[in-house]
């Protein structure tokens, strides 16, 4: 059932959804920022701007956030300024906002946009305790300055307001869209996407690369980026909630497992940690393969332990999870994309046929062990030999089904007669004798 979900999960994020449009050979591909900024918005980002450059086509950032880690808008800053097509950053819906590390990313984009009542600004770092969930501005002049530069480069890079920018980091500034057109720290206002699109058709934007690229956005399709299973997974452990009961849970069972004895919970507890490590912004294909080696151990040594147990589930879960986070290949540089959907398709049913057949081999073993036994535990009327000899005061053993039992009898009865079993008192077996065939 797990690689099921999972294969309808790789579905679901490596199929790109096309908003139906005017008939055009252009398209415009839009991502959603959302919520905080972390090493999956990083993810994210870069695999939307790797769409954008197989088309050739802008890549439309609709930003709704309250800001992140410095580090990764730094990245996501880097990201665009190595961008082959133009990046427009666009505040959205009506009401959002872009505080903080958000501000940062807008100031990088080649063309920044807001809808009416959205705010930008307040750019001041600001550490996070989680042992209190309190949050303290920085001031040191050495945090405090790199950002001042960046942002200010920023925005004289794109012939934006630098005043503007560096109150953002140094007085935690904060302006409407009204005041940020105003102050030229944005171009243009827009009430929708469509409408920006309309605005920005026919303009033409210079990369950092050094190229010129004309904008045709007034028709073009609207190629909407869906994360795919590595983003997701990523971004839901970056949160600072689910990292630290992941990595609390993978330590408790490891020190449980080691000191009780049972061993077979570790690589289940290691396999936790190593996923907190992505929360930390540890390499997600160091982490990927680490699992990947970990799962196949678990069900190595799953294969020299009778039945199917913790290290079997452990292992597949963890191969799954490994093979979730692996990259998107990028077809135009690899193969075709119709002999990569071959590649992916036939992957898909080997992998459903697998856990087909592993799904119903596990409910063949649960259902087998749920039946009662069926062993016949007093053998009556059935036919053996005495071993000792039998008397009414004076108990023997008889040799009966491939068993020795301790048996009784009204008669007395020498040893290698034969006897049949007629009843069962207490412990004993109740025989009598059966005269020998001639």
């Amino acid at each position: 059932m797990f690689l099921i979900i999972l294969v309808l999960l790789f579905l679901q994020a490596y199929t790109p959804v096309v908003v139906a449009g005017p008939t055009s050979t252009n398209y415009v591909v839009v991502v959603h920022v959302n919520g905080e900024i972390n090493y999956g918005t990083e993810l994210k980002i870069q695999e939307a701007l790797q769409q954008a450059e197989q088309l050739n086509a802008p890549l439309l950032m609709i930003i709704d956030t309250p800001g992140g880690l410095v580090s990764s808008a730094i990245n996501i800053i880097k990201m665009i300024k190595n961008s082959r097509v133009p990046v427009i950053g666009y505040v959205y819906p009506i009401g959002a906002s872009a505080w903080s590390a958000g501000t940062m990313i807008l100031m990088a984009t080649h063309i920044a946009a807001m809808a009416p009542g959205t705010h930008i600004g307040a750019a001041q770092p600001v550490l996070y305790d989680p042992t209190t969930g309190e949050y303290r501005p920085i001031n040191e002049s050495k945090i405090i300055n790199p950002l001042i530069g960046i942002i200010t480069g920023l925005a004289e890079d794109r012939g934006r307001n630098t005043t503007a920018a560096k109150l953002f980091v140094l007085k935690n500034l904060y302006l409407s869209a009204e005041d940020a057109l105003k102050y030229h720290v944005v171009e243009y206002i827009a009430r929708s996407p469509g409408e920006l699109l309309q605005d920005i058709d026919g303009v033409t934007v210079k990369l950092d690369i050094g190229v010129n690229y004309t904008l045709h956005t007034a028709n073009a399709q609207l190629v909407v980026y869906r994360s795919s299973a590595r983003v997701f997974i990523v971004d839901a452990l970056s949160d600072p909630i689910i990292n630290g009961l992941i990595a609390t849970l993978g330590v408790l069972m490891l020190i449980f497992g080691i000191l009780s004895g049972h061993y077979l919970t570790i690589p289940l507890a290691i396999g936790l940690i190593i996923l907190s490590l992505l929360g930390s912004g540890f390499n997600v294909n160091a982490v990927s393969l680490a699992l990947l080696v970990l799962g196949a151990i678990a069900l190595g040594i799953e294969l020299f332990t009778p039945g199917f147990g913790i290290l079997g589930f452990t292992g597949i879960i963890l191969i799954a999870l490994s093979i979730a986070m692996l990259p998107a290949l990028n077809p135009n540089y690899l193969v075709s994309p119709a002999y990569q959907a071959m590649l992916f398709w036939t992957g898909v049913g080997i992998g459903l046929a697998l856990g087909g057949f592993t799904g119903f081999a596990i409910y063949k073993i649960i259902k087998a062990r749920r039946l009662p036994p069926r062993i016949k535990t007093i053998p009556v009327e059935t036919i053996g030999r005495a071993v000792d000899d039998i008397s009414p005061d004076k108990p023997g053993f008889i040799f009966v089904e491939g068993e020795y039992w301790k048996a009784i009898s009204n008669e007395f009865i020498p040893r290698n007669s034969r006897v049949r079993v007629i009843d069962k008192k207490g412990p004993y077996l109740v025989v009598e004798r059966i005269e020998e065939e001639t």
